[in-house]
């Protein structure tokens, strides 16, 4: 029997680390991936995902979105949020992203640390 693979969307932060710790003590492998765009304030990128990542004993992939993500930032699809925020397709951006990087390692589905109803 194939082993379960999950895609963990991990910013580093509390919660996705969370998520991806209580993914894994269900036995399930693990990929992680950390998108990197023009406003991430690491020098390097991958923030706090690289050493969450390492404390985790997963593998971690950081994929840089620049460009492409300025250009999606500058003419959003759904329009501005409140303070030019365009939540909305910076979401579908990433979950497009998250989706094809999915399908290529084989993982049956993606999970984050994201907390329901905020934002």
């Amino acid at each position: 029997m194939k082993k379960v693979k999950a895609l963990a969307l991990l910013s580093g932060g509390l919660d996705s680390t969370l998520a991806t710790k209580l993914i894994l003590n269900q036995g399930i492998d693990i990929v992680a991936v950390n998108f990197v765009s023009p406003f991430c304030l690491c020098k390097k990128g991958g923030c706090g995902a690289t050493e969450a990542a390492k404390q985790l004993g997963v593998p971690l992939k950081v994929v840089n979105v620049g460009d492409e993500y300025l250009k999606m930032v500058r003419k959003p699809k759904h329009g501005y949020g409140r303070n030019m925020n365009p939540c909305i397709d910076c979401r579908i951006f990433i979950a497009k992203r998250a989706k094809k990087y999915a399908k290529e390692i084989g993982a049956s589905f993606i999970f984050t640390g994201e907390v329901l109803d905020e934002r």
